[in-house]
Parts: C-alpha cells; structure tokens; sequence
C-alpha cells in the first residue's frame, strides 16, 4: 500500500519531542511517524543511506525502516505516531519547505482534538487531511519532472545572461507563456523570471565580491552589466550588495583597459 492510500487504524499520540541523547537507535518500532521538524538538525543512519533532518523539514518514518541518529543541534520534532491496517509500501522521506505555518496549525488542531478526546470521526477526518497534505508535497517532490521543463531549465542555466534568455526557453518548449510560467512553477517552486533574476544575483555575488577580483577576469562586459541588472533585485530580497562593488568593479575594468567607457555607467 503506499502511502497516498493509507488506511490508518489507530492515531496512538500526538507529541512534541525534543531527544534526550545524542546518539540513539531506533528499532522495532510499532508505529509510522509523521510530523515536522521544528528546529534543531540531526543525520539519520538507514541501512542504504544517510538523510539530514534539519529544522524546517516535514517527514515520515515507515515504521518497518531500523535507523540510527546523530544529533547535530538539539531541536524540537512536532509529529503523529500512528499505526495503519495494512504496511506501507512508501519508504521513509524527509523534505525541506518554506513555509511551515499550515503544517504546524493542521498539527495542533491534531493534538488540541486527540488530547481532549475529541470525536474520534473528526480526528482521523482531520489527521487524513494532514496526510493529503503531505502526499501532495511529495508528489511534487519526487514525481518525475516534465521534461520540456528540464530542457528549459538547463537552457536558462546556460543563457541566463542574454536578454531574450526566458523568451527563447518558453519558445522551445512549444507552449505559450502562461502555460510555460505554470508548469516551471509547478516543477521548481519558483517562477522562472525568479530563477533568472536568483541566477544573476549568484553570478554578480560571485564577480562582486572585492578579495576575488584581482583572481578572476570576467567576460568584457558582461559581469558588471549582470550586477547593474542585479544591484535592484539583491535590494528586493534584503540582501545588500558588497560596500563600493560598483567602483571596485570600475577601477578594475579600467586597469584591465578592457573598456574606458564606464565613466557613465550610473551607481547601481
């Protein structure tokens, strides 16, 4: 059964937890877990593999999986333990999210009902909503990826610095622009003129940063122009850009004789 069709017998608890060891092994276990991690960091020994668990992190635990976990930073972990009528084919996954608020409010509605001994018809009502929940950030997770949608990302990954960069990418795929912004949202989480707009923001970090400029020859014109196109967007984001990059940048073209026409170049 995987766990998209999971029938669940019995919600055994609905807790907050916070590891007393640093070191722990997990075996036997009678029941599956689903919660979130609050805070804290952790690496998660399996018998095939090593999975971090960091703060901010949504995950199951198949209760068949033996684990072993080295805790980095004590943190706290916010779950339902829980066991189903049938086993669950679906092995155990960790996924970082942005935005943890409705988990959290979907888990202490869960704990506020279990602790009172709510209508246990509203409870399973309201844990498999949470489970919905979950299996659709999974599946936008690990489901594959439309492939018009991974030529588009490896096109702007190479042409994010030509203007007509996203024009050409949703041109290629053969959609029209509003079903091509949808399905690359739907694949990345991210609208690709925000993926541009992040790729350029990278490259100008990289080029701006004074102790690597005398290491490093950008292209003629092209690093100082990304970090013009940029300055505004590191603004939109809080992120200041590096003190005097834009006089940095100037004095080391010029040096370079590469181009004495930055004079009229404005202050990003």
């Amino acid at each position: 059964m995987k766990f998209e069709n999971l029938k669940v017998k019995e919600i055994n608890c609905v807790i907050k937890y916070t590891p007393k060891s640093k070191h722990f092994s997990v075996n036997n276990r009678t029941n599956h877990i689903i919660g979130i991690q609050l805070s804290g960091n952790s690496i998660h020994h399996f018998k095939d593999r090593d999975m971090n668990l960091p703060g901010s992190c949504i995950y199951f635990f198949n209760q068949k999986d033996a684990y072993t976990v080295d805790v980095l930073k004590l943190g706290t972990a916010f779950s339902v333990h829980f066991t189903t009528y049938e086993p669950i084919d679906t092995e155990t996954f960790f996924i970082k999210i942005t935005n943890t608020t409705e988990v959290i409010r979907m888990l202490d509605l869960l704990e506020k009902k279990f602790l009172s001994k709510h209508s246990e018809l509203s409870l399973l009502s309201d844990f498999y909503n949470f489970c919905e929940y979950f299996n659709r950030i999974y599946q936008k997770t690990f489901s594959p990826k439309d492939k018009r949608m991974i030529a588009a990302q490896s096109y702007i990954n190479t042409h994010f610095t030509e203007s007509d960069c996203l024009t050409k990418a949703f041109e290629n795929s053969g959609l029209s622009r509003r079903r091509f912004n949808d399905l690359f949202k739907n694949c990345f989480d991210i609208t690709p003129n925000r993926y541009i707009i992040n790729l350029k923001i990278d490259y100008a970090k990289n080029y701006c940063k004074p102790n690597t400029l005398i290491y490093h020859k950008p292209p003629r014109y092209a690093a100082f122009r990304i970090y013009i196109i940029s300055a505004s967007c590191l603004k939109k984001k809080q992120d200041k850009p590096p003190r005097n990059t834009e006089n940095i940048l100037i004095n080391y073209f010029k040096i370079l004789s590469l181009s004495s026409d930055f004079d009229d170049i404005p202050k990003g």
